[in-house]
């Protein structure tokens, strides 16, 4: 029992901050909040001479990622021709089966740590539910120092997109001109905040799981 508590008990620490940080991506990657502020910050639509409004647009791969969409496909009414080619779909499609299979790894990771609470706290090991929390905190802190250290070599997470997408974008592609490489801080930033209010949430809920009642409270 005590070799099955201590691996559960690792295999938590390292759970806490992965569930936080998959939760966080998955929703920033999907927010049209996101996409709609990089187009605000540039006027590559009008530059273009597209009817497309920024808001549409932000909608449009908004649905796409949460899977509402099967196409990534955008006719534009003004040119009455697609806006993205093939090559951009493909890519934009296996981007979307990485960020769903992030998804699947997160419910299996929030099964995981249900599973622990539950069979270490009906052994009363509510200290060593804390202390794993508290561990997973500072992981998770590790976590975001190195996601910062990826961000400043942004040309490092370019070239693995490049060798797992397997799609080298070519100049006649509009989707990294609407969606350039600084994206990735942007959702970078709305993530870590995401992950930060998820990461404190639960240790409240942990804090009221593991709080030890006295005779007299």
């Amino acid at each position: 029992m005590k070799i099955i508590n201590r691996t559960l008990f690792v295999l938590l620490i390292l759970a806490i901050p992965l569930s936080c940080v998959l939760a966080a991506v998955n929703v920033s990657a999907r927010l049209p909040d996101v996409y709609r502020y990089e187009l605000n910050r540039s006027e590559i639509i009008s530059e273009m001479g597209l009817s497309v409004t920024k808001d549409e647009l932000a909608r449009f791969l908004s649905q796409y990622m949460l899977g509402t969409l099967d196409d990534f496909q955008y006719i534009d009414e003004k040119r009455e021709r697609a806006i993205f080619g093939i090559g951009e779909a493909v890519f934009m499609g296996r981007l979307r089966s990485l960020l769903n299979m992030s998804l699947l790894c997160l419910v299996g990771v929030l099964g995981f740590i249900v599973f622990t609470y539950w069979f270490l706290l009906r052994q009363d090991r509510k200290e060593a539910v804390r202390f794993a929390y508290r561990a997973g905190m500072v992981l998770y802190a590790g976590l975001v120092a190195a996601g910062a250290v990826l961000l400043y070599k942004r040309e490092w997470i370019l070239r693995a997109f490049d060798r797992f997408l397997l799609y080298e974008f070519e100049e006649t592609d509009a989707l990294p001109q609407f969606l350039p490489p600084v994206i990735l801080s942007e959702i970078a930033v709305v993530a870590a905040v995401l992950s930060l209010i998820l990461l404190l949430a639960g240790y409240s809920v942990t804090k009221k799981l593991t709080r030890v009642v006295g005779m007299f409270y």
